[in-house]
């Protein structure tokens, strides 16, 4: 749970922190059925020191929607959709809580929902990318 009195940056800020993600691993081809292996789950490290306009942003929900689908070819067949690209990692809507803001306009605690979270427990994104959710 989130705890209002706690300066979160100041925890962040000095040590690399354990994130887990999940990169697009293979293709099932243009009418082939996903399955487990086109993705695979990485253990890394995030260094949390944010430049100026970055969120770091701590994953609570994540969409998975029939689009996606689509991205998972080289040829989306929709103009505004962009593929993933192989060994990356994965995105799509979510819903997640900033834990350091170097962004006016978000501080630690809020909620925000953005059309391109990383398939991760945390990243660091643009704050221009993210929404703030009111919670009431």
């Amino acid at each position: 749970m989130y705890d209002s009195t706690v300066n979160y940056s100041l925890c962040y800020s000095r040590f690399d922190m354990h994130v887990q993600r999940i990169l697009f691993n293979s293709r099932p081809g243009n009418n082939g059925a996903p399955v487990p292996e086109n993705f695979r789950l990485e253990d890394t490290s995030l260094q949390p020191d944010l430049n100026e306009g970055e969120v770091l942003v701590r994953t609570l929900y994540l969409s998975v929607d029939p689009y996606m689908r689509c991205r998972m070819n080289e040829d989306t067949g929709a103009g505004y959709l962009t593929p993933w690209r192989l060994s990356e990692v994965a995105d799509g809507g979510g819903v997640g809580r900033v834990e350091d803001s170097r962004w006016d306009g978000l501080a630690p605690g809020d909620v925000v929902t953005c059309f391109n979270l990383p398939w991760a427990t945390h990243g660091v994104l643009k704050g221009s990318a993210l929404q703030k959710l009111s919670l009431k």
